[in-house]
């Protein structure tokens, strides 16, 4: 059954016994209410919304910036695995490692560039290890700055200059 209402609310049965007791104009506000029920967000909840969204959000965003630099990170370690196998195989061949700057004729393979690091000179003890060291180029990331990454084969050792850099990313 449809109350006067236009709908059957238990609120409209409220409104129709106070307006038999009471009368007046009062029962017409409430018969508008009752048609209308409040929708919407209260205050309280729209806050506890920005709070958890806020919480996340310190939570995501400086993981979000170390998988980024991670995989940058991936791009030198990468490229010092290629020049590791083209420093092989000059020893091989010369009896010596490569030592100097590395230009694209310097190997046997092309090593490319780095989009994110630059690589120094090579400095190489004759035929027992070499190092080198690469750079990060800007912009640098906040948490590691322009941190630098020193590399020396054999054994192949890898050492950061930054601490966070060698916690996060090594």
């Amino acid at each position: 059954m449809v109350s006067k209402c236009g709908v059957d609310y238990p609120a409209c049965a409220f409104v129709r016994s106070f307006h038999h007791i009471f009368g007046g104009t009062m029962t017409k506000k409430l018969m508008r209410t009752a048609k209308h029920p409040a929708s919407g967000f209260k205050l309280i909840e729209l806050m506890v919304a920005a709070l958890v969204l806020g919480i996340l959000a310190a939570i995501a965003v400086p993981q979000y910036y170390k998988i980024v630099e991670k995989g940058k990170f991936a791009e030198s370690m990468e490229w010092l695995s290629g020049l590791n196998g083209a420093q092989d195989r000059y020893l091989a061949r010369n009896s010596v490692y490569f030592g100097g700057t590395i230009t694209p004729t310097s190997f046997d393979a092309n090593l490319g560039n780095m989009a994110n690091f630059t690589a120094g000179a090579v400095t190489a003890a004759t035929n027992i290890s070499w190092t080198i060291t690469l750079t990060r180029k800007a912009p640098c990331p906040a948490a590691y700055g322009c941190y630098t990454l020193t590399y020396t084969s054999p054994p192949s050792t890898l050492i950061c200059s930054q601490s966070d850099c060698t916690d996060d990313l090594l």
